[in-house]
């Protein structure tokens, strides 16, 4: 798949000097601190378990959640780029981030959408999936870290080269959105390819030659959805959503870790996530907006079907099965305190299934490893003086285990990590506003 098809799409309008466009600017940046002396900062991305994500994604712009977290002062990141309409039928975006502090750029969107009849709607490019309710852009969250299942789960959030097709009908006083995304594979959480490699550096200090099945054609990964909006009356809405993402191909690469990994090996096969959301919102009709509030709920569900085609110490396994499996959810409000000034509280677990099986596969034994869960709850305090300024405070509250080598044998067990978090992000926005629908990008 490549992002020409959106310039294509662009271009056959046949009116491109007709485009209005407007600019989008980001700047987000946090100081941040934590009871293990700026180490907490990288410990989501050393959890033990069946996950794929090798940096922090509070942090790790694998995803899009841009900028890890270290102790001090951060400009975490500044996204740039503009929105343009050609026509009632015709706009699109495009955008790039820079992560200053890592000297690097991309071109995060770039996508045409093209409006047909009866409320529907097809886009193409490099564009933000509109999968469950929390893979938004990070200037879009409530709280200063990425929504801890989609971080885990999701690699911080899913943007990738590809189509969706969209449809919004008006049902009953009801406002559906059910649509079909093909996209390219990439994301390590769910689609991640390894390259096969001849003369490979083990761990150990060997040389081993890894093959990969080669890379599918597109689409990679496809995703259908459907979500519903409703107004009970002027003071009350209802929401809630329901996705499911298939990656045709996910590859991993796993580096002998003492007492965690006992060797090297390398794992292909495809990866399923499940999404199920809900949510309430309460308009306390004041134009100050104090009194309103907003509760919502996500629930993950992950499975990677994967067959062992690599491991250093035993060939012999090659073929066997890997089934592994995690859930996720998060449960999160916000409250208008005072003009200005809003309160969210969030509640989150990885890992409650959290799971390796081993499926009989002769003359191999059924065998299952279990992992720990990971939990964090949150607070955050923002006060917005004006549309384009944003001060947060966030205290973070965690459990989870990493591996470490707590008596200099050179192996590492797992070790349960209590810590805390403080952070205060300032966010500058230029933009026309987008806030009220996070997937409309």
């Amino acid at each position: 798949m490549n992002i020409n098809l959106a310039v294509g799409v662009l271009l056959a309008s046949g009116n491109v000097l007709a485009v209005e466009v407007e600019p989008l600017l980001y700047v987000d940046s946090v100081i941040y601190g934590d009871s293990e002396s700026g180490a907490a900062g990288s410990y989501a991305g050393e959890a033990l378990g069946v996950y794929n994500v090798h940096s922090d994604g509070a942090g790790g712009h694998e995803g899009h959640s841009h900028g890890g977290l270290e102790q001090g002062a951060h400009l975490r990141s500044i996204e740039a780029g503009l929105d343009w309409q050609a026509s009632d039928k015709l706009d699109g975006r495009i955008k790039g981030v820079i992560l200053p502090e890592d000297g690097e750029a991309e071109l995060e969107e770039a996508w045409a959408r093209y409006r047909l009849p009866a409320n529907t709607s097809v886009k193409a490019g490099k564009l933000l999936s509109a999968f469950g309710a929390n893979n938004i852009h990070p200037h879009e969250s409530e709280f200063v870290q990425q929504n801890l299942p989609v971080q885990m789960l999701l690699d911080g959030g899913l943007i990738e080269e590809g189509v969706q097709l969209e449809w919004q009908p008006e049902i009953a006083g009801t406002h559906l959105k059910t649509g079909i995304e093909l996209l390219d594979g990439g994301n390590r959480g769910i689609a991640a390819q390894e390259d096969s490699v001849t003369g490979y550096q083990t761990s150990k200090g060997g040389v081993a030659n890894i093959t990969y099945p080669e890379q599918p054609d597109f689409p990679q990964v496809s995703h259908v959805y459907v979500k519903a909006e409703k107004d009970l009356g002027e003071k009350h809405a209802i929401s809630g959503g329901v996705s499911y993402l298939k990656s045709r191909q996910h590859q991993e690469l796993h580096q002998y870790h003492p007492g965690i990994n006992e060797a090297d090996h390398g794992l292909s096969g495809e990866a399923t996530l499940w999404s199920t959301n809900a949510a309430y919102a309460h308009n306390a009709g004041k134009s100050s907006k104090v009194g309103d509030f907003r509760l919502a709920a996500e629930y993950l569900y992950q499975n990677k079907d994967l067959t062992l085609n690599f491991h250093e110490d035993k060939p012999n396994l090659l073929g066997q099965p890997r089934d592994l499996h995690v859930d996720g959810y998060s449960m999160q409000g916000t409250y208008q305190i005072a003009p200005k000034w809003q309160v969210g509280l969030r509640h989150e677990r990885v890992g409650g299934t959290h799971e390796a099986r081993r499926p009989s596969a002769p003359p191999f034994p059924t065998q299952t490893s279990y992992f720990n869960d990971m939990k964090r709850n949150t607070v955050a305090v923002t006060w917005q003086p004006a549309k384009q300024h944003q001060l947060r405070l966030e205290a973070a509250h965690n459990n989870l285990d990493i591996g470490e080598d707590t008596n200099g044998d050179g192996r590492s067990e797992a070790v349960n990590k209590t810590f805390d978090q403080l952070m205060l992000q300032y966010q500058w926005r230029l933009d026309g506003g987008h806030d009220g629908d996070h997937h409309d990008h």
